[in-house]
């Protein structure tokens, strides 16, 4: 098991007593059964395109799960220009205790990609079903924000985002798109209040395996060690503390922003961008691992034992 006061106190300020506490499992609530449940659901209402029905009726699941926890949710809706044409876009952002001088932010993006790229055959222009790619995330966040409320204390809060259109386009230029806007229209007393972030992208994976990002280790190296330690106090297998990964994800806009964003991913993953990519390939067991680890992530944040700010 890695040491967080190690890896987080030490290191930062050369003296054992500066050393926050350890990290502990504070919750055991996450059940990757509910989770699973809300996978399906988004799924069976089809591929959440962009501005199509079964978009407009996943973000109103989100919405209507969300207002059973949170404290506000609202609509970041704007217009992205494609060509000559406009399409609309929202971006679903809730918070708990939204006014805490100290805020973590939890992310995922909730759209699927318009075309199946790594299929062939007339396969590659439909759709995705997006289970892994899109609905894992959403699933688990929504299953974080039920567990969490009413757990926090009233110094510390959580930022639910659920962004539009990160799979929408065939280059980068035209991906992440609601995280390019949320980013570019960051509040200054939000920015000054999120302490770290973490964004999950096909986390349910039946043969999970999320390896250290590159990207994110830059700017949040020590969310995955406290990820680490805590895989250690849970007796899960899920995090490899070897090998690593680079990912071009809706934490770079964020990260680019100033927030210090980690992106849990699985990119090992066969059935990515393909018609695959269903429920059958997913699974409630890492879906309930990756809960497990951000709820208690969550809650030892809330509780004062894990802050990036004690390693600036």
């Amino acid at each position: 098991m890695l040491i967080a006061a190690l890896a987080m106190g030490l290191a930062a300020h050369g003296d054992p007593s500066a050393a926050e506490p350890a990290l502990r499992v504070l919750g055991l609530r996450f059940s990757g059964v509910r989770a699973m449940k809300l996978l399906r659901r988004q799924v069976a209402m089809g591929p959440r395109v962009p501005a199509s029905v079964p978009h407009a009726h996943t973000r109103q699941l989100i919405e209507h799960e969300l207002g059973k926890y949170a404290d506000s949710v609202e609509e970041q809706s704007f217009l992205y220009q494609e060509g000559a044409s406009q399409l609309p876009m929202t971006n679903i952002i809730a918070y708990m205790h939204p006014d805490a001088p100290r805020l973590a932010l939890v992310a995922a993006h909730y759209d699927t990609r318009p075309f199946a790229d790594q299929d062939t055959g007339a396969s590659r222009e439909l759709p995705i079903p997006g289970a892994n790619d899109g609905a894992s995330g959403v699933a688990v966040l929504l299953e974080l924000a039920r567990v969490l409320s009413g757990e926090l204390p009233d110094d510390a809060g959580v930022v639910f985002i659920f962004f539009d259109g990160e799979d929408y386009g065939h280059s980068l230029s035209t991906m992440f798109i609601g995280s390019r806007y949320f980013a570019q229209h960051l509040d200054a007393s939000l920015k000054a209040r999120v302490d770290f972030g973490v964004l999950l992208d096909m986390i349910g994976d039946r043969d999970l395996r999320i390896l250290r990002e590159t990207h994110s280790e830059a700017v949040a190296h020590p969310v995955f060690e406290a990820l680490l330690e805590l895989q250690g106090a849970l007796g899960l297998d899920v995090l490899s503390g070897s090998g690593s990964i680079t990912i071009f994800d809706d934490h770079l806009p964020l990260n680019a922003a100033g927030l210090r964003v980690y992106d849990l991913i699985d990119f090992t993953y066969e059935p990515w961008h393909t018609q695959e990519d269903t429920p059958g390939k997913c699974s409630s067991e890492s879906l309930h691992a990756v809960g497990l680890l951000m709820e208690n992530l969550l809650l030892n944040f809330a509780a004062g034992n894990f802050s990036l700010r004690m390693t600036q």
